[in-house]
């Protein structure tokens, strides 16, 4: 039953010309989100003053996200040179650490009542915890640069929390319409989120092409938690193969068994989980 709603109700879109079929996620985009991805492992204290380097070059950290609580961390920014606002969160300190601690009980997502959906109860805890501070910070940047452009990025943990972040953005009427339509999400090495009318219904908010999760190889945390405990990934995957090559999964299904999915979780990597596209994801290699 759960992979019978999902494939109903996955949306896509390719965008087809005579010679090619071209997918509609940005490399710029995915290659700056992944910097910001690894910037986020700074110290938050040093988010303000730390110089961005790469495709990231010339980011201004606007706001210092943090919860306590969860001891998640993370940021808002602009990109003056494309006009665009980006909001990331750290993933886990210790891949192996939270993996050893994981917990996989879910909980109704009450955000949005007509889903009759669950997602996972800490990811979603820090997202409500996280949520005013976002949506704050959100409407007094519009305010102060007019973007029209907002791009959510995250890794690993970070990369949960952000797509449910992205999720209230969408929930919220007091900020600019225009801004909200535009938003799109680049997250790298994703755990499952929520069950299968989750991840269903999490493609039709965000809207058709604006919604990409990237694996690489045997990175192991896109495939926590199981799917025996009733955990499914939203499409649409684009997974990285070892030789560093992209390439699009299925279009109706986050559990394309071509892609990461061809592994098991016995023979899933820690060492996949910190590269992609070629990026160490730290602070060290994303700062000057």
């Amino acid at each position: 039953m759960y992979f019978i709603i999902f494939r109903l109700f996955c949306a896509y879109t390719l965008i087809t010309t005579a010679a090619t079929t071209l997918s509609a996620y940005s490399l710029d985009i995915a290659n700056t989100a992944v910097w910001l991805s690894g910037a986020s492992y700074c110290n938050k204290e040093n988010y303000k003053t730390m110089v961005l380097s790469g495709p990231a070059t010339g980011f201004i950290v606007e706001s210092i996200l943090y919860d306590p609580k969860s001891d998640l961390q993370g940021f808002v920014g602009v990109l003056p040179s494309t006009k665009s606002i980006y909001i990331t969160f750290r993933g886990s300190s210790s891949v192996r650490n939270w993996l050893d601690d994981f917990k996989v009980l879910k909980t109704p997502y009450v955000t949005y009542p007509e889903c009759n959906c669950a997602v996972h109860k800490g990811f979603y805890g820090a997202t409500t915890s996280l949520k005013s501070q976002v949506i704050d910070i959100v409407k007094i940047l519009n305010k102060k640069y007019r973007y029209d452009n907002i791009i959510v990025t995250s890794h690993s943990l970070g990369a949960a929390v952000g797509q449910l972040i992205a999720m209230e953005l969408k929930a919220t009427t007091s900020i600019n319409s225009t801004l909200l339509s535009s938003l799109s999400i680049y997250n790298f090495g994703q755990p499952r989120i929520g069950d299968a009318k989750y991840a269903a219904f999490v493609n039709t908010i965000i809207g058709e092409n604006k919604l990409w999760r990237f694996t690489h190889n045997t990175d192991i945390v896109p495939h926590v938690p199981p799917l025996e405990m009733g955990y499914v990934h939203s499409c649409r995957e684009v997974f990285e193969e070892k030789d560093g090559l992209l390439r699009m999964c299925s279009a109706s299904s986050g559990e394309d068994p071509t892609c990461a999915d061809q592994y098991s979780l016995v023979h899933t990597t820690t060492s996949d989980h910190e590269i992609y596209l070629g990026h160490f994801l730290d602070c060290e290699n994303s700062t000057k």
